[in-house]
Order: structure tokens, then C-alpha cells, then sequence
């Protein structure tokens, strides 16, 4: 054996709470089972509310006597968001930030035999720690895969092995590759390092052999080159792929071996033309993905990175940003294998509206100065993590630093503004393959400070032809969390291809679950994996398939029941996505409003609220008369699960769990969360319009909309229409619960206007109409209404507007 890397994901149990002194006690028998990945939150429904505290694992590390002096280390590849680790009851390691892998080292910890493993997690808000904000949930658990590793003391690094491809054409391409190799023992080692490159497993380069001398207890980086002829080049049409595996070793023997995937390709940006991949001119046309899903929460497994991946492939997207933190590095190896580029964002994150500290909707870089060291040592952190274990991966093509951290607060903003600057040179100096990107930079100056801005929202309108390379980062067109209506209608300017823009990314592939009220509903697919009705359109837009005959609404008669696997493996990394449909008397599928129970009546298999789940639209779940849910199991053999539904003949459908045997034991399994934590009261000093998206009937140059929400800003918006009709509508991106709204005029108000609020940001209703001179700075308090977004309209002729304010 030279290296052995495997999973670790089963045979954990788990206990809310912090649980002191426990990770020197004997197990805990009352402790829950559960497999990883896991989340604090199980089953995750997309309610407002999650778990925030802590959460316990623990888990027995068998060790053979083979491993005795070898380097063992566990891998965690993300926990939300500190992590305690534990070994026989003595400190093991620590990690900050809930995105991005680390190891362990547990190689004078352990000994041959039992060994056991404890793990604290800890998901409160801390104000040192990045994020500090933004628009999603944070549950807690060890949400990602956890492995067990043991090589050689003389060994590569951990993901110490970096491919690039420096220079490259059609015709030859120069692979270069950077070794670093660890020396554990006492002594200086002399080791020979090469690299074998194979493609579809022919062999086609050899780099080295290089000699080098690795002092005692050192690590030293030994550099590899070589050339491939006539390349296959990665495109997302033909996403080719090589393999390189590098060798150690010392007087002839190979003492470890390392292996990665990387691809040939090159690409630029540019502020006039666009993006270029390979030479030849690509637009850009993506979609974001947040990680988590129906039932499981942040918790999926490869499986369902998979789907993911291939469903937006499916509508001929060529493009995935990664928003906003560091995605499970599988994400990115789904990309590259599937042909997808992928934008790899860091979570320097902000959020509008309240800002309050204690919860996510704080301002993104801290208020306090004792905070400020701490916070930015957090992502300097994990950027040269995530850059660290993603830099191999042909789809990336871009680091960004962060998203929409504008929200923060304007007496620290340059702070903010600064450290972005130096996370985009740190990038400079971690990988110069590649550019550095701002996302969500259309407000505050942000868009300068990176080598790629990326607009979100009315970003693409406001920054037309910006002079530097450019992508809408997030634009919008569907609501609701149905089946949805089929045309995705775009705003804001995406709907013309400017040859200085890059691309555009739609906001978002799939619902996901957001601390924002009536947040999350944005998705082309649901939050459960089916692809909702403008899926299909994007679809006939982008491949021009056309779409199928959507579900009529109508009774149900039978029910089909389908899974997208046969087998499933044991370790934690697959699942079957199971899907239940209603069916009419003629067999056709129907809008049935119904709600479903499936249940496991043979074999170990879960769901993520246990050995059964209800599903229809309570949860949100039903999608045009179907349902869909992952199912996993940690032990080998038969599963039978059974679909029931009042008033139907039950069906049922069987599935194998592939796995190392294992005895079956009678499981105590979690129930939900036993506390929930609700977001604190807002301060309410703050506009929830300040910096948010505005859409205008019209606007001249210099005078967009984004003026009426900007607090800085010593411009107004004005209409560039000046008939009858003219609109400025400030969107809150969320529900909130307001009572006073103030607008100010830039002139005396000598026309009749309207101000209304609108719960869905599609309807609106009156709250003020205004005749012919009236007051130029109103002020409006009101019993608490819902409101979406504000608009002001003007019958007759526009009025100059100079600021919405919203509470």
C-alpha cells in the first residue's frame, strides 16, 4: 500500500448541544445515529427558522497494525462552521469557517485497534468570522464527506500536487507541475520525483525524474515539466481530461503517489469583446447554484452534485457560479467532467436590510474594530484553501472574492473596499493562471477593484460598456415555488448580448433555503430537483427542444414511482433521487393537488426525517403533480419503498445498497432540531431600500434609478419619458413587514403621483395618491403591511426623484 484514501462517513452518532467533558467520557448510548453527510437541520423543509448551537459526533476509528508508523490524518471537506476534533479524548485540531476542507492530523494520536473520535461543531454567529451576512441559511453538521488518509512519512502534501498549463496551443501544450513533498522523518531524505500523464488511461507525457534533498521534518516543492502534442483541448462542448499522477521515492522505492485530473485550455476576459475560450469568442450564459436541497439541507452527497451539474448542462448553460462560498470540491470535478465553467467565489458575503449584529444580516466586514483582524485572517484563510484544493479543476476560470459586501456599513466600508483589494492580490500570488473577480459589485465602487466585475441585479443596466472585463453575476426572472409559469421574464438590460459583456448568470438554478423571509423561490428547479416550468424554457431558448405537454390539473386515479439509480453505494457519497407522480385514469400525469407518504418497508434505508416522509404542499414539495425526495442507506442489501396516498393503490419499487457488510443493529435515529432560533428584531435604523435594486420606466444618462437608493449619491433619477405613465419601483429582494416610507422629491412635486408597495413584487397596491402640490419630502407611517417593493408612478408627467426610504 502506498496511500489509502477512504470514506468514514458511516457509523457516526450524533447529540445536540455542546456537551462538555464528553469527548473524554465513555459513548453515549441515548446518542442518535446518523451517517454523514448530516446536517444539525434533518429534515430541512425551507422553514425560516434553523438550529444554531452546537452539535456532537463521535465515531470509532478502527486502526490496523499496518498503519504504525505511517502519517494518518482525517479529511473533513466542510464543517458549519467551527470544528472541534478529538482523539482518545486529546486535542487533535481546530477549524474555523464552514466552507472549505481541512485535515486533521492523527498520525501520535491513535493506536492499533479502536480509536475514538470526537467532533464539537459549533454554528453561532461569530462577528470575527466570515460570513457575517448574507442571503441563505447556515445550518450546522459536518455537512460534507470525511475520509481517513494514511501515507508514507515521506510523502506529497495534502493536495499538494498543482498542474498548469502555462503555455498552450492546438498544436503543443507545456505541462508543469509543482510537487510538494513532505519529509516526517528526523533525517534529510534524497527523493526522486516524475509524473506519468495518461488520457482515457493511454499514456501520452512523462515528466522528471527530479532529484532533490528534503531536509528533516521540511516540505519542499519540486517543479516537473513536460510537453503533450496535438492536445485535446477542454471545452464545454468536448471537456477533455487528463490524468497526472506524480511518484516519490526514496533509493528506488516508491514511498507515495498522488493523482489529479486537470485539462488543457486557455481564456481571457476582455472589457471590449467579451470572453474567449481556446481562442475563439464563448458567451457566457450560466445560472447560480446554492448547495442545499430538499429534505437533506446543506447535506447532499456526490450523487446529488451530479444532478445538479447535468441539470443545467441539460438547458445548454454553459456556465455555474458558485455562490457564495466555496462549493464541495466534487462540485468543480462534476464541471470539468460534464463541461461546465465554473466561478469559484469566497465568502466575503453582505446582506441588505436590517443590520444587526448577532445574525446573518450584520454588516459584511465588522463594526467593531476589535473584530476587524480576526475576520480578514478568516478569509485570507479560506481563500488560500479553497484555491488550494480547486486549483486543478479545467472549469474554473475565475476566483472571486466575494459577493455584494457593499452591505456594509458606510463608516467601515473603505475597510471593506481594502480588503478586497488585497484578497484580489492575494489571488495574484496563489495562482496567476487565473483572474480575480468581485461579484455583486454594482454599488460603492467595488467593481474596480478586481480584474472582472460582476454586476447583480440592476447592475446590468447601470454599468453599461464599463471599460473593464465584465459578467452579469445575478440577474432575475422567475418567482413562486410551484410548478411556475413557462416564460422567464428578463429585466434590467440582459436581454440584449453586448459584445463587451462577458455573459450573464441567471438568479438561480434551484430554490434554497435563505434566513430571508419569502427569500429562495427563484429557482428554475425546485428545491426538491425537479425541473419547474421555465426549466423547459430556457431549454427551447437555448437547444430549442420544445417543451413537453405540461400537466393539466385534474384528479388522480394511480400514482408511478420511480428512482433514477438501481444501486446505491454504503460509504455516504450516492443516493437514488426517488420521484412520485400522480396519474389520471388514461395513465397521463396530472396537476393533482395530493400529498404522499413514502415509507421503507424492507432494508436500512433513509430519508432525511428517517424511515418515512410526507411530502405534497405543506413542504413545498408537489411540482406539477409530482414530488421527488434523495434516499440513502448506510448498509448493504435489499431496499423496498412504498409510495401511499389516500384514496390510491399503493405502489412500490426496490433498489440494492452496494457496500462492505456490516451488522444490522437496531438504530436510534434523530428527530428534528429540539430548539429552533428565530432571527433577532431588526434595528430598523436603517433604509431597507438602501442599495437595493431599482427598476425605471425609463432614465436618462447619469440619472438611472439606482440613485433613488443610494445614500451617498448626490444624483437623482430621472425620466427620460416625460408622457404619462413613467414608474420607479425600489425593490426590498425580500418580504419585510414596513411602516413608514419617506421619498423625496429633487423638485416641487407640480404633478399628481402614486406611491404604492407590492407582498410579491409583482402586484401592487396603493398606499398614497398625491394630487399636484403636494409636500416634496413626504413621510408615511401605516399599520405594518408586507412589502416586496415600492413603487412611486406618475399618471400625468414624472417627477424627479431623489430617495425612496423604506422601514
Amino acid at each position: 500500500m502506498i496511500r489509502e484514501h477512504r470514506f468514514v462517513n458511516d457509523g457516526w452518532t450524533f447529540a445536540y448541544g455542546e456537551h462538555p467533558g464528553a469527548e473524554r467520557e465513555p459513548a453515549d448510548p441515548d446518542w442518535f445515529d446518523v451517517g454523514l453527510p448530516h446536517s444539525f437541520d434533518l429534515p430541512d423543509f425551507r422553514e425560516l427558522r434553523f438550529y444554531i448551537g452546537h452539535g456532537c459526533y463521535r465515531r470509532t476509528l478502527d486502526v490496523p497494525e499496518s498503519w504504525a508508523g505511517k502519517w494518518i490524518a482525517l479529511e473533513f471537506l466542510g464543517v458549519f462552521q467551527t470544528a472541534e476534533v478529538f482523539v482518545n479524548g486529546r486535542p487533535a485540531g481546530r477549524h474555523d469557517g464552514g466552507y472549505t476542507p481541512f485535515t486533521v492530523d492523527l498520525s501520535d494520536l491513535v493506536r492499533p485497534g479502536p480509536n475514538e473520535v470526537f467532533v464539537r461543531v459549533d454554528n453561532h454567529w461569530n462577528p470575527r468570522l466570515a460570513p457575517r451576512g448574507g442571503d441563505y441559511s447556515f445550518n450546522g453538521g459536518i455537512y460534507r464527506d470525511v475520509s481517513v488518509i494514511v501515507a508514507d512519512r515521506v510523502r506529497i502534501d495534502w493536495h499538494g500536487l498543482g498542474v498548469t498549463t502555462p503555455e498552450a496551443d492546438r498544436a503543443r501544450a507545456l505541462v508543469r507541475a509543482a510537487v510538494e513533498v513532505v519529509n516526517d522523518e528526523p533525517h534529510p531524505v534524497d527523493v526522486d520525483v516524475t509524473a506519468a500523464v495518461t488520457q482515457a488511461g493511454r499514456p501520452v507525457a512523462d515528466l522528471g525524474p527530479q532529484r532533490a534533498t528534503i531536509p528533516g521534518g521540511a516540505t519542499a516543492t519540486v517543479a516537473l515539466e513536460g510537453a503533450l502534442d496535438d492536445p485535446l483541448l477542454w471545452h464545454p462542448d468536448h471537456p477533455h481530461l487528463y490524468d497526472l499522477t506524480a511518484t516519490v521515492s526514496v533509493d528506488g522505492e516508491a514511498r507515495d503517489a498522488q493523482s489529479t485530473e486537470f485539462g488543457v485550455r486557455w481564456f481571457e476576459f476582455t472589457a471590449d469583446r467579451g470572453f474567449f475560450l481556446n481562442g475563439e469568442h464563448l458567451d457566457l450564459h450560466g445560472a447560480n447554484v446554492h448547495q442545499n436541497r430538499g429534505g437533506w439541507g446543506d447535506a447532499g452527497t456526490r450523487a446529488g452534485i451530479r444532478r445538479d451539474v447535468a441539470l443545467v448542462k441539460a438547458i445548454g448553460m454553459n456556465m455555474i457560479r458558485g455562490s457564495h462560498y466555496p462549493h464541495h470540491p466534487y462540485f468543480a470535478a462534476e464541471c470539468d467532467r460534464q463541461g461546465v465553467l465554473f466561478w469559484s467565489e469566497l465568502h466575503f458575503w453582505g446582506m441588505g436590510g436590517y443590520e444587526a449584529e448577532g445574525y446573518w444580516t450584520a454588516s459584511a466586514y465588522p463594526v467593531h474594530e476589535e473584530h476587524e483582524a480576526d475576520f480578514e485572517e478568516s478569509l485570507r484563510q479560506s481563500l488560500r484553501e479553497m484555491i488550494r484544493t480547486h486549483r486543478n479543476h479545467a472549469s474554473i476560470v475565475v476566483w472571486s472574492v466575494g459577493n455584494e459586501a457593499f452591505f456594509t456599513n458606510d463608516r467601515v466600508v473603505d475597510k471593506a473596499k481594502a480588503l478586497t483589494v488585497e484578497l484580489v492580490d492575494l489571488v495574484h500570488v496563489l495562482d496567476p493562471t487565473r483572474p480575480a473577480a468581485v461579484g455583486g459589485a454594482q454599488r460603492k465602487g467595488f467593481d474596480v477593484l478586481g480584474d472582472i466585475a460582476g454586476y447583480n441585479g440592476d447592475g446590468a443596466e447601470l454599468f453599461m460598456d464599463p471599460g473593464i472585463p465584465n459578467i452579469v453575476s445575478e440577474y432575475h426572472g422567475v418567482q413562486g415555488h410551484g410548478a411556475g409559469e413557462y416564460e422567464v421574464k428578463w429585466h434590467h438590460g440582459v436581454e440584449t448580448d453586448y459584445p463587451w459583456r462577458s455573459g450573464k448568470l441567471f438568479w438561480c438554478a434551484f430554490h434554497y433555503k435563505t434566513i430571508a423571509k419569502g427569500g429562495g423561490r427563484n429557482g428554475l428547479i425546485d428545491y426538491y430537483r425537479l425541473p419547474r416550468r421555465p426549466w423547459h424554457w430556457y431549454r427551447e431558448r437555448l437547444l430549442g427542444i420544445a417543451p413537453p405537454a405540461f400537466p393539466p390539473p385534474g384528479e388522480a386515479a394511480a400514482m408511478r414511482l420511480r428512482a433514477d439509480a438501481d444501486e446505491i453505494p454504503t460509504d455516504g457519497t450516492g443516493d437514488a433521487q426517488l420521484i412520485v407522480e400522480f396519474l389520471d385514469a388514461d395513465g397521463e400525469r396530472v396537476a393533482a393537488e395530493r400529498s404522499v407518504t413514502l415509507t421503507v418497508v424492507e432494508g436500512e434505508g433513509l430519508f432525511p426525517s428517517g424511515t418515512a416522509i410526507t411530502l405534497g404542499a405543506e413542504t413545498e414539495s408537489l411540482n406539477d403533480g409530482a414530488v421527488a425526495i434523495e434516499f440513502r442507506s448506510y448498509v448493504p442489501g435489499r431496499q423496498r419503498i412504498r409510495a401511499a396516498s389516500d384514496g390510491l393503490a399503493p405502489v412500490e419499487i426496490e433498489l440494492t445498497a452496494v457496500g462492505e457488510p456490516r451488522p444490522v443493529r437496531p438504530r436510534r435515529l434523530a428527530p428534528p432540531a429540539p430548539y429552533i432560533t428565530e432571527a433577532p428584531e431588526g434595528a430598523g435604523t436603517y433604509s431597507l431600500a438602501d442599495y437595493r435594486p431599482v427598476a425605471a420606466s425609463s432614465a436618462l444618462p447619469g440619472h438611472g434609478g439606482g440613485h433613488a437608493t443610494d445614500p451617498r449619491s448626490t444624483e437623482c433619477w430621472r425620466a427620460a419619458d416625460r408622457g404619462p405613465g413613467a414608474w420607479l419601483t425600489a425593490s426590498l429582494e425580500f418580504p419585510y413587514e414596513v411602516n413608514r416610507i419617506e421619498v423625496r422629491f429633487a423638485e416641487p412635486p407640480v404633478h399628481p403621483w402614486v406611491l404604492e408597495t407590492s407582498p410579491d413584487g409583482d402586484t401592487f397596491e396603493p398606499l398614497h395618491c398625491a394630487d399636484a402640490g403636494s409636500d416634496a419630502s413626504p413621510e408615511f407611517e401605516f399599520p405594518v403591511r408586507l412589502a416586496k417593493a415600492v413603487r412611486l408612478s406618475f399618471p400625468e408627467r414624472p417627477i424627479d426623484v431623489d430617495s425612496i426610504k423604506v422601514y
